[in-house]
């Protein structure tokens, strides 16, 4: 009985151990799928982690491309500028010159034309035009041309041939002008052309210019 009783039991103990090794390997089974699952988790952060890395390197360079796009496009906005500025300088400086030469060649003409009939009116004419220097000064010799003019019957008519200005100084300007003078008087009835240079310096008063000396040379 006690050898049957064993040999009953024998096959239940095979059961049970191959029970056990089953549960052991589904264990182990299920181990290495939770290490697998684990391996891929971090595979996949890890090429998440590279991934972001990555994208962060193009961002890093886009931000630095655009700063130093900024710079280029200020430096051009201020390179504009002073270059604006400075040609609206030489306009003006052209312009100033341009201005000179031409009030000046006017007021030369105005001091160059007269006549013997009205020498009072050439006299205001040029002094209402002229800085208080030379409207004094002109006023001076005026008193001894009168008489010549009265005298000589003498008239003149200017004309400007050419005009350049040769220097301007804040506000005054230096204008080297040609003149032709048409004069008629008692010596010369039909009259003749005297032609002469004259260096003539204006100021600017507010918009205008103003006769400050005329020198033959």
């Amino acid at each position: 009985m006690a050898a049957d009783d064993e040999t009953k039991a024998s096959p239940g103990t095979t059961v049970s151990a191959e029970t056990e090794a089953h549960a052991e390997g589904e264990a182990s089974s299920e181990a290495d799928a939770t290490s697998a699952t684990d391996a891929a988790s971090a595979t996949e952060a890890g090429d998440a982690a590279d991934a972001s890395g990555e994208a962060g390197a193009p961002t890093g360079r886009g931000r630095a491309g655009r700063v130093i796009a900024g710079l280029v496009i200020v430096a051009l906005l201020v390179a504009t500028c002073v270059l604006g500025y400075l040609l609206w300088q030489e306009q003006r400086q052209d312009a100033l010159r341009q201005s000179a030469a031409d009030e000046a060649s006017r007021l030369v003409v105005q001091l160059a034309t007269y006549d013997h009939t009205d020498v009072d009116g050439h006299l205001d004419s040029v002094v209402s035009e002229a800085t208080p220097g030379f409207a004094e000064r002109y006023t001076e010799v005026s008193e001894g041309l009168r008489e010549l003019l009265a005298s000589g019957e003498g008239t003149s008519s200017g004309t400007v041939v050419n005009a350049a200005t040769e220097s301007v100084d804040g506000d005054t300007a230096v204008v080297l002008v040609f003149l032709d003078q048409q004069v008629t008087n008692v010596t010369v009835p039909d009259g003749r052309v005297d032609s002469s240079r004259m260096l003539v310096t204006v100021q600017r008063d507010g918009d205008r210019w103003l006769l400050d000396d005329a020198q033959l040379i």
